[in-house]
């Protein structure tokens, strides 16, 4: 999902949603975010992500550090746009 749309992710924001949603797309277990379900309920604490056991899973954009929107952008060959 990462690739679908980079000439469309030109603002920082867009970028870190497309690195969240594709954190979210390569976890392969239960619960990685507090918001996420399982059976039915909220995982909330009991979430990879609350736990802390997994440094590469990002569940929200603020999530997202600087230099991983830079090495996206490197990557993608999208280049910064001040506005």
């Amino acid at each position: 999902m990462l690739g679908a749309l980079p000439a469309a992710a030109q603002r920082d924001e867009d970028i870190r949603r497309l690195i969240v949603e594709d954190s979210l797309a390569r976890f392969s277990g239960y619960c990685p975010c507090p918001y996420s379900y399982d059976r039915g309920e909220q995982c909330a604490e009991k979430s990879v992500y609350s736990r802390r056991t997994d440094p590469y899973l990002y569940c929200y954009p603020a999530d997202v550090h600087w230099r991983d929107v830079q090495a996206y952008r490197e990557r993608m060959g999208i280049p910064y746009q001040r506005r």
